[in-house]
């Protein structure tokens, strides 16, 4: 079932704790944003083993209203709650509410081509890593990958293509970004 799903899930976050001890699971979502979660109906969980939803029965905020704390019928207890941390957590696209025009999702960039100023192709996206500063795009090319921040001093433009070809990244890279290091 997992593998069926894999198109139309979305990767949201994942389980940083367990809150309490009626099986609630503490959520580092990733947008940050409580308008995201709202249409929430079930979650899926990154394991090979375990593919069935978990419906969400309420979804709560703590700590300014930031952290998103889950429960499911399906976490019993504070140690069901613990043995999640860790785990990557997704929902359906159709679940989520709508981007606003100048968003995407994180997945929306992986392959895509990264281009310098100077229109030479710099390499394409392999992963993004989620760092507390900012996010950074790790960039694969045959000569060895880099890492490029992901801000705006860096980043100038992205632009997806409307005939469903890779999305194009254009960086603006100070000196010595992508040379080799020892």
């Amino acid at each position: 079932m997992w593998k069926s799903l894999i198109d139309e899930l979305i990767e949201i976050g994942k389980v940083s704790g367990a809150a309490g001890v009626k099986g609630e699971i503490k959520l580092y979502h990733y947008s940050g944003e409580r308008e995201r979660l709202a249409g929430i109906r079930e979650l899926f969980f990154k394991s090979e083993e375990e593919s069935e939803p978990y419906p969400v029965d309420s979804v709560r905020y703590v700590g300014n209203g930031k952290t998103p704390i889950i429960k499911s019928a399906r976490i019993a207890d504070r140690n069901a709650a613990e043995a999640l941390v860790g785990k990557r957590v997704f929902v359906r696209q159709r679940d989520l509410a709508p981007l606003d025009e100048d968003s995407y999702y994180v997945r929306d960039l992986i392959g895509a081509e990264v281009y310098g100023a100077d229109n030479a192709l710099l390499g394409t996206v392999k992963e993004i890593v989620d760092n507390p500063a900012h996010d950074i795009l790790v960039v694969e090319r045959e000569s060895g990958d880099f890492m490029l921040p992901f801000v705006d001093v860096f980043i100038t433009s992205i632009q997806f293509g409307t005939d469903g070809g890779p999305a194009r990244v254009t960086a603006t890279l100070p000196d010595g970004l992508t040379e080799a290091r020892p």
